[in-house]
């Protein structure tokens, strides 16, 4: 007898859930009607002049709410040809310490993760006019100041190098780039006291680079890079590891092409990747031929299991490339360079915020001249710290960048000169410089022995001053005008995200009345069936690859679909389409030609 009595109250209960979120999202239509976002003002914009050529590469937040930047400068002395370049920012972005490091001729840093009072860098080291070359991490303190340092190597005489860094929840570093021995991908996990755990290659392809890598909540790392496929395209790829390095999946993605001669463009790259409720995104830059200048940023998301969610391509410019990317609060934030060409004329820095299918919600470019941003971090209220380098002409003496957009306004002091760094003494080479013929470790048999020397131990440098350097707001090129230093706006939670959460809310509340009303109808004493799902079918190419042994055949060991081809690739590839942001328009036919490997497609 009631029944029909509770489904009336749950239908009427559902009408009043379903007018308050109306109520409550009709900024989303409001926003929607009016195009995008309006872009987050400039909180502030400042270079680091040391003088001589230098350039961020990666940054990671501090514990007092600054940064530590690492990048590659000219030294000073010309001792050397280039040396790491270690900065500290406040909030604020004022310059608070800086230091350099060199090890060899050449020694140069690209990322840099948090560790707990500290920071470890990765990099490269070499001597001039050597093709032997090292991987190099150096672990510092909270002030800078080193507490170690280790080269390692694939095999001796290899040309190696480490482009990206990240911390697990034990604290252990893992990196990742590439070698010269197979022309593979190289990762390698390293303890706090510099042990090497494990070392393995992988790669599908002739040449496989790693530009990126996370540590995966539950367990296991991502990352991502570039390689090559039967056709002779550069693919942007994506490979999981679990927490011994064994190859969970390994996937290619590639971008259709409008044109019908050439179904796909020749060009895909990814350059970093971020862990999102999802799975994972990543972002990089496709080019339909990359012997010309024309190229744009790409961004795609795929679940834990490998499978593509959505992709999209993101332009400000002829050539467009994403270098960073960070999940937000059901949405993405990048960063990169855009140029009127691939030479670098009128670069910029280049920032957005994407949506949770990959649509852009805002976007904007930043400085002049000669300007990029590498890598970004998000702040308070979804501000973005994006460092980079800043030159006034293409060639010309660049400079270390950094702007910070949207968040909350951070006071700042009067500018002051830049002070000089505090270098840490090269090691004599007697007695404290790392040997180079591999070393036999603890490692899981089937890796590559990775060679490293002592730790090197470095004097304590003297700290230098908290110092300010000057400012210059540049100009925004989204169609709104110029941006402005220190303008209010941009902070908090967008309308759009609080349109999807009175959305969100709305939904819960019509399961409780439906529970409340409804839910002991019928079936109440039943079996839920299914209702816990089932894993995705768009999985990737599984296997154990990245054997690391002496021969290139056992790097990888997935096993793919074979028909239709006698040059089977070791991992999937998986086509996206042209279309725009985020847009489902792939058609099922998407077989690679040549390509027996399965290929993803979206219904």
């Amino acid at each position: 007898m009631e029944r029909e009595p509770s489904r009336r109250r749950f239908i009427r209960g559902c009408c009043l859930a379903g007018a308050g979120a109306l109520a409550a999202s009709g900024s989303v239509g409001a926003t929607a009607a009016s195009g995008r976002q309006a872009v987050p003002a400039t909180r502030w914009d400042r270079t680091y002049d040391r003088g001589t050529t230098a350039e961020a590469n990666g940054l990671a937040p501090a514990s007092d709410g600054g940064f530590v930047v690492v990048g590659t400068t000219d030294p000073a002395d010309g001792d050397a040809v280039s040396e790491i370049w270690l900065y500290k920012l406040s909030a604020g972005g004022r310059l608070e310490w800086q230091r350099t490091f060199a090890e060899r001729g050449v020694t140069e840093g690209f990322d840099v993760a948090a560790v707990g009072d500290g920071f470890v860098v990765a990099g490269h080291t070499h001597e001039e006019g050597s093709s032997e070359q090292s991987a190099i991490a150096v672990r510092v303190d909270g002030e800078g100041v080193e507490q170690w340092r280790r080269t390692f190597n694939a095999r001796p005489g290899t040309t190696d190098t480490m482009r990206a860094v990240t911390v697990d929840e034990q604290g252990r570093f893992v990196f990742a780039g590439w070698t010269s021995r197979f022309r593979d991908a190289w990762v390698v996990r390293m303890t706090p006291d510099q042990s090497i755990d494990w070392a393995k290659r992988y790669g599908p392809g002739d040449r496989n680079q790693l530009h990126g890598v996370v540590a995966a909540a539950e367990g296991g790392y991502v990352a991502v890079g570039e390689t090559d496929d039967t056709a002779g395209d550069t693919a942007g790829w994506i490979v999981k590891l679990d927490d011994e390095g064994t190859q969970v999946f390994s996937q290619r993605f590639k971008k259709r092409s409008d044109d019908p001669t050439n179904t796909y463009d020749d060009y895909n790259v990814l350059y970093d990747v971020s862990e999102t409720r999802n799975g994972f995104v990543a972002v990089g830059a496709n080019a339909f031929d990359p012997q010309t200048n024309d190229q744009r940023g790409w961004a795609l998301e795929i679940n834990v299991n490998g499978g593509k969610l959505w992709g999209t391509v993101v332009e400000a410019d002829t050539y467009t490339a994403l270098r960073s990317v960070t999940d937000g609060n059901l949405e993405y934030y990048v960063a990169g360079e855009t140029a009127t060409n691939g030479n670098g004329d009128d670069a910029r820095g280049f920032a957005a915020n994407l949506g949770i299918e990959g649509e852009t919600k805002w976007q904007n470019s930043y400085g002049s001249g000669s300007s990029e941003f590498s890598a970004f971090q998000l702040t308070d209220a979804d501000g973005m710290v994006c460092v980079g380098s800043a030159a006034e002409s293409p060639g010309g003496t660049a400079a270390g960048w950094g702007v910070k957009v949207g968040g909350e306004e951070v006071a700042t002091a009067t500018p002051s000169p830049t002070p000089s760094p505090t270098p840490t003494p090269t090691p004599a080479p007697d007695d404290s410089t790392p040997t180079f013929t591999p070393t036999p470790t603890d490692e899981p048999s089937g890796t590559d022995a990775t060679g490293g020397g002592p730790s090197t131990q470095a004097p304590t440098p003297t700290a230098t001053g908290s110092t300010d350097p000057g400012t210059a707001t540049p100009d925004g090129d989204d169609g709104s005008g110029a941006t402005t230093t220190g303008a209010s706006g941009g902070g908090g939670l967008s309308p759009a995200v609080v349109g999807v959460g009175a959305v969100i809310v709305a939904l819960g509340s019509a399961g409780v009345l439906y529970n409340r009303f409804l839910g002991d109808d019928e079936g109440s004493d039943g079996s839920d069936g299914d209702a816990g799902g089932s894993p995705s079918d768009d999985t990737g190419g599984d296997g154990d690859g990245g054997g690391g042994d002496d021969t290139a055949t056992d790097v990888e060991t997935s096993d793919p679909d074979t028909d239709g081809t006698e040059e089977v690739q070791a991992a999937q590839t998986v086509v996206e389409s042209p279309g725009g942001e985020g847009a489902d328009d792939e058609t099922g036919d998407d077989d690679m030609p040549g390509d027996g490997a399965d290929d993803e497609t979206e219904e």
